[in-house]
């Protein structure tokens, strides 16, 4: 006898002798299992570290010359893991998003024209990150931005389109 089949000794004429009572008891356990810890990964839901609650934290992005209009500048937010990105339109305005795609998750990029997402063919629009082409269907995360004495701020979270007031 093999070593495998001592270890794990399934007599298959007697494989198929698992009741339908027994089967979802089992499904019943494991789907308790995942409920629980799902809610656990709920209780446990936190904001990002040092990010205040308000969102209204203010950070300095780069000097207004350092991007060309037409250009984009990646800077963090609240920790190393925000990943953000600047862009100076063509036409001289200010915009930042969070860098993440709304689809599946993968860093967006400036390409000139707009912003897309290398993973699958995704492309947003600069004014207000909605999604004009490929697989996503939300838009992204927009920030505030301020330009102070020459120098670009970004000053908190926009509200998504449709929620609260227009900025």
């Amino acid at each position: 006898m093999p070593g495998w089949k001592s270890l794990f000794p399934v007599d298959l004429a007697e494989e198929g002798r698992l009741s339908r009572r027994e089967f979802a008891r089992f499904l019943a356990l494991v789907s308790a299992g995942f409920t629980g810890g799902i809610g656990y990964l709920a209780l446990r839901k936190k904001p990002l570290d040092g990010a205040p609650a308000d969102s209204t934290m203010e950070v300095k992005v780069c000097r207004a010359g350092d991007v060309a209009p037409g250009n984009s500048f990646l800077f963090t937010y609240r920790d190393p893991q925000d990943r953000c990105i600047l862009v100076r339109t063509p036409g001289d305005q200010w915009r930042a998003y969070r860098q993440t795609c709304t689809h599946l998750g993968c860093a967006v990029r400036w390409d000139g024209r707009g912003l897309e997402c290398p993973c699958h063919n995704g492309r947003f629009e600069v004014e207000q990150g909605f999604p004009t082409a490929g697989p996503p269907t939300r838009p992204l995360s927009r920030l505030r931005v301020e330009e102070r004495d020459g120098d670009i701020w970004v000053v908190g979270d926009l509200p998504k389109p449709g929620e609260g007031s227009p900025a």
